[in-house]
């Protein structure tokens, strides 16, 4: 007995091995996982201007953990992601839109042709734009987003360094999931722990710019008052760890994440899926301290405070945000107003603004967060109520967003949750017919109009598919039993799983466990064969095997 329990346990180690090397050589031969070399880094910190900024002519591949993109990034020599001849001067007959914005204008996920800010130029220019004033354009768009940034850093640019190329029009778009944190300092130190940035303070009504020019040293002295004002404690700027010690097998994790594909597959699907035996891993050092390691050591009452923007009623210090990104905007239109340049905002919509699941998904993570009261559509009804009393025309994404992901089409990566190309495709052609047409908000015409983003036919194509054939099987079922009836079939079902039983017993007791896992595909696929058997889609069945 114990002979054939060792044997049994040999061959399970045996098939588990075999296994994970199948794994290893699909993964490396489909190139579904990342390399093991981190991707490149194109920001340079610190920035005198902005805290942070693209360094000029950086260049290299980016991706992420769950290897959903993979793009060659290339950053021009005047540290923007524009195209490489773009320059301070601008060739007669060109109207030039400055898009300013955080990681959704930079959209390093997408080739930088994919990329909304591109694609609107192309579809104004494919439309014949001309400008109200002065008749036919070449438009041209300048991506001036960095990852990060706040509407704060957005306008000291502009006033250092986006006015010398000259815009027709500056388009500014706005997250409200992060923005309003990163307008306020705050808010931005409780999260960060630490000042990487110039920031507004608002006193008296007035803005007061600190730490500009931004010194990190000279930031220093600004963090015992922001510890105050955030209620930060002052025992470091760290998240706390258990232990200071180098866990035992980090060596061991390192190792695997160099060599092996199959755990560089693996590792951001457990980080998502079981937060907590990621976080049991990365104490034995078999996977990187992440997100999920944070989130345990704060523990089960923590909410990220980038949430609080969905809470209500509004926090105090969200309501200091308010009123912090209030008066930036009203600076930004005095701002575009002394260049004699229209301005005009985008909102772009989080994830799980358009999306029930997901933010489902955020509550289960955070289950602290079930307590309390949460409005997904708060953040884009006050950034409207904002933008209208700055007197600043505001094309909304959320109602367009939300309806194509109804209608099937993935519009943000899952896991990055940035824009998908698709999802930059719906924000370009949204906004091309709203620069191009709307009363409130146009500045250019067309002669020749611009489609919409279109029904999302695939996936509607596919949930029929999927249901058809569900259909297909469950009316086969039916006919089966009506056409034999229900005791004939009962008995012929009883029959068919005792040959089954009878074939898997004989097997198990001449210890045959190398057929036994074909043995176990077949039969399934034999039962899918019988139940359709007595159907009209039968024969089409039988085709498919």
């Amino acid at each position: 007995m114990i002979r054939r329990l060792l044997s049994l346990v040999l061959l399970l180690a045996v098939y588990l091995l075999l296994t994970i090397i199948a794994l290893e050589i699909g993964l490396r031969v489909f190139q579904r996982v990342p390399p093991p070399e981190p991707p490149g880094f194109f920001w340079r910190v610190p920035d005198p201007v902005t805290g942070w900024s693209l360094i000029p002519n950086a260049a290299g591949r980016w991706y992420n953990a769950m290897y959903e993109y993979d793009v060659e990034v290339v950053i021009n020599e005047r540290g923007l992601r524009s195209p490489a001849t773009i320059g301070y001067e601008k060739p007669e007959g060109v109207y030039r839109i400055l898009l300013l914005g955080d990681s959704f204008v930079e959209a390093v996920q997408v080739p930088l042709e994919q990329s909304f800010g591109q694609q609107i130029g192309r579809l104004l220019n494919e439309a014949d734009a001309r400008s109200i004033n002065n008749g036919p354009v070449h438009v041209e768009v300048i991506n001036a987003g960095v990852g990060g940034w706040g509407v704060d850093q957005q306008l000291l640019w502009l006033r250092h360094e986006g006015y010398q190329y000259d815009p027709d029009l500056i388009l500014l778009a706005f997250f409200p999931a992060n923005d309003f944190m990163n307008n306020y300092m705050p808010l931005e130190f409780a999260n960060q722990r630490a000042v990487r940035k110039p920031w507004f303070e608002l006193l008296d009504g007035q803005l007061q710019l600190n730490n500009f020019p931004f010194d990190p040293n000279e930031a220093r002295e600004s963090r015992q008052r922001l510890r105050q004002l955030a209620g930060v404690p002052a025992t470091g700027e760290n998240t706390p760890t258990d232990s200071a010690m180098t866990p035992l097998f980090t060596a061991a994790g390192e190792w695997l994440h160099q060599h092996s594909a199959l755990y560089r597959y693996l590792d951001p699907r457990l980080r998502v899926t079981m937060p907590g035996l990621s976080a049991w891993l990365a104490q034995l050092g078999l996977l990187k301290a992440g997100q999920e390691s944070s989130d345990l050591a704060q523990g089960p009452a923590y909410i990220p405070i980038a949430y609080g923007v969905y809470a209500t009623p509004l926090a105090e210090p969200w309501r200091q945000a308010l009123l912090t990104t209030r008066a930036i905007l009203d600076e930004f239109k005095r701002e575009a107003a002394s260049l004699g340049v229209p301005l005009r905002g985008l909102l772009i919509p989080s994830f799980e603004e358009v999306d029930a699941q997901q933010w489902e998904r955020v509550l289960q993570r955070y289950p602290a967060m079930q307590a309390q009261r949460w409005d997904t559509a708060q953040p884009a009804a006050l950034t409207q109520q904002l933008f209208d009393e700055a007197d600043i025309p505001l094309v909304d994404l959320t109602p367009v967003m939300r309806e194509q992901t109804e209608q099937g089409k993935g519009l943000y990566l899952r896991d990055d949750r940035h824009f998908t190309p698709e999802g930059h495709t719906v924000a370009a052609y949204t906004l091309a017919n709203w620069l191009a047409t709307d009363p409130s908000a146009a500045v250019l015409t067309v002669q020749q109009p611009i489609p919409g983003p279109g029904r999302a036919w695939g996936g509607l194509i596919w949930r029929v598919f999927v249901w058809s054939i569900l259909a297909a099987l469950v009316i086969s079922l039916v006919w089966s039993i009506y056409k034999s009836g229900p005791r004939i079939w009962l008995r012929n079902v009883r029959l068919n799983l005792g040959t089954a039983g009878e074939l898997l017993t004989f097997l198990v007791m001449r210890q045959n466990f190398v057929l036994l896992p074909l043995v176990v595909v077949l039969l399934i696929f034999g039962g899918l064969l019988i139940v359709a058997q007595a159907s009209v889609v039968g024969p089409f069945i039988y085709t498919l095997f």
